[in-house]
């Protein structure tokens, strides 16, 4: 064991020697120019190192060996000790496979996010290891030229224009609220548009909250803003655009009730909310398009993989580019100084509107909704009424002498939302499991294109994709189908080996496959 830290001592103080000799000749007193003009010379020539390896010396690498040697003499020249002590570098290759297999089935996917969704196997590996091992794979140009493709048709529906910038110097100094959308998504058999609120805190980029809606509306609006209001007090000043919902009189007015000053935008400038629009474009590419590999039951459940998957798991920790840190780390937790009660916010957040009740019943009707008033409440005049959006059981009537809020009776009791724990099989769902502190044995990644390959490769007995055009068609049938469960698709593929026997084309079990999945899914329509 001594021996060999001797060893280990001497060809280090070896190296440190060796590296002097190659700077000796700039170290003589000189000017500058002379002694740029040597460096550049002996970074033209190249050396034997002491590895065996023939290469010529860079000139950062010259200068940095000066600087260290005229600071703390030879010692600083001993190469530095390795931070993991040696260990293997080498990316196990069905690693490789895997995220190549990730990226077929969405080109434009990042690097970061694959090595995410291959849980803890992709911890095992530094993040440059994994990128210069995944680089290397023979397909990944071709991966890689699909997804400059698909930016360049993105950048070009884009439109550019000038904007004024402008930075919050501390936490909840400024929010901004926008929404994301509208996108479509998969519940069960029905496709449902929907769309992302957002409200982003305008310093570190850190979300304070985010819902998932049918639409844009004054609800959705005032729903998001009651939860950031709620878990982080108010902002001093809000950014929105002009859209009919943030523009409303009563979202103004809740506003205003509240303090929070509304910054004035002009219509149509998207380039001038640029910190909330570089978080879409990360909504994007992280969520929206990770949606079409997962299995959604509900909105309740894709509104909870949007904050356990993306939010908590994908971006808040995430290094921003803009100020070189993760939004959660810039935040650091703060609440604002500006604090408001529940009450007061369900004081504020209502739309008020003046209406004459039914003269016979009584009744007065906000939408689709019907309420009775009280009868203390005069008959035969205008009165107003508030109704909240977020909760549509929660409606009131002022008094005209007294000015008290009476509340007023529902006339069918509305129907609660499901608040059930619901999952389904998918990529985001594996990583909402994982933020949830727990491994379930049903919390499978879902069979998507990798999954194909693999049961395909076992089934048929060779190698799958056997080539890209091979690919692109099981691509393109997983894109039809996709995703499937892992049970149903193993069950579904063995009984069509069994009726077409070994041997046969891909391109007829994908078909026979497909065919009966359809099959399937229309005896469930129909039931």
């Amino acid at each position: 064991m001594v021996g060999s830290v001797v060893m280990l001592l001497a060809t280090a103080l070896e190296v440190a020697r060796w590296r002097l000799g190659q700077i000796s000749v700039l170290l003589d007193p000189m000017t500058t120019d002379e002694r740029r003009r040597r460096i550049e010379a002996l970074a033209d020539t190249a050396v034997e190192w002491p590895s065996g390896a023939v290469r010529p010396i860079s000139v950062a690498t010259l200068y940095r060996w000066i600087r260290l040697f005229l600071a703390r003499g030879l010692q600083a020249l001993r190469p530095r000790r390795r931070k993991d002590k040696g260990r293997s570098r080498a990316v196990a290759p069905e690693l490789v496979e895997k995220a190549i297999a990730l990226l077929r089935e969405r080109p434009d996917r990042p690097l970061y996010l694959v090595k995410k969704l291959l849980g803890r196997r992709g911890r095992k590996v530094s993040r440059s290891a994994f990128h210069r091992a995944v680089a290397a794979h023979p397909a990944y140009a071709r991966i890689r030229a699909r997804a400059r493709a698909l930016a360049r048709r993105e950048r070009q529906e884009s439109r550019r224009r000038r904007h004024r910038r402008f930075q919050a110097k501390a936490p909840h100094e400024i929010w901004q609220l926008d929404a994301k959308g509208s996108f479509v998504v998969r519940i069960g058999r029905e496709r449902r548009r929907v769309c992302v609120l957002t409200v982003l805190d305008d310093m570190s980029r850190a979300v304070l909250a985010a819902i998932v809606a049918p639409e844009e509306d004054l609800a959705a609006a005032m729903r998001v803003f009651r939860l950031a209001a709620a878990r982080w007090g108010l902002p001093g000043k809000i950014y929105c655009d002009r859209h009919s919902a943030y523009d409303s009189y009563a979202f103004r007015e809740a506003l205003a009730e509240l303090g929070v000053h509304r910054i004035r935008t002009r219509p149509r400038n998207a380039p001038a909310r640029g910190k909330i629009e570089a978080y879409h474009r990360s909504l994007k590419r992280w969520f929206v398009k990770e949606i079409v590999h997962q299995v959604v039951r509900s909105l309740e459940h894709l509104e909870q993989l949007l904050l356990g998957a993306f939010v908590e798991v994908l971006y808040q920790d995430h290094p921003h580019r803009g100020i070189r840190t993760p939004p959660r780390e810039a935040l650091a937790g703060v609440i604002s100084a500006r604090r408001a009660s529940l009450q007061r916010l369900d004081r504020a957040l209502v739309v008020r509107k003046e209406i004459m009740p039914d003269r016979k019943t009584g009744e007065v009707a906000f939408g689709a909704r019907r309420f009775r008033v009280p009868a203390r409440i005069p008959a035969g005049q205008k009165v107003v009424v508030g109704f909240d959006p977020v909760d549509p059981a929660r409606a009131f009537v002022v008094h005209p002498r007294t000015g008290r809020r009476l509340p007023l009776e529902p006339l069918f009791e509305p129907e609660r939302p499901r608040t059930a724990d619901e999952r389904g099989p998918g990529r985001l769902q594996q990583l909402l499991d994982e933020h949830r502190g727990r491994r379930l044995p049903q919390a499978e990644a879902g069979h998507g294109l990798p999954e194909i390959f693999a049961l395909l490769r076992r089934t048929l007995e060779r190698r799958v994709p056997a080539d890209e055009d091979e690919a692109d068609r099981i691509q393109d049938f997983y894109r039809r189908v996709g995703p499937l469960p892992r049970a149903p698709l193993e069950a579904a593929l063995a009984r069509v080996c069994e009726r077409l026997g070994t041997g046969r084309p891909l391109e007829a079990y994908l078909e026979a496959l497909e065919r009966r999945i359809e099959k399937r899914g229309a005896a469930e329509d129909e039931s």
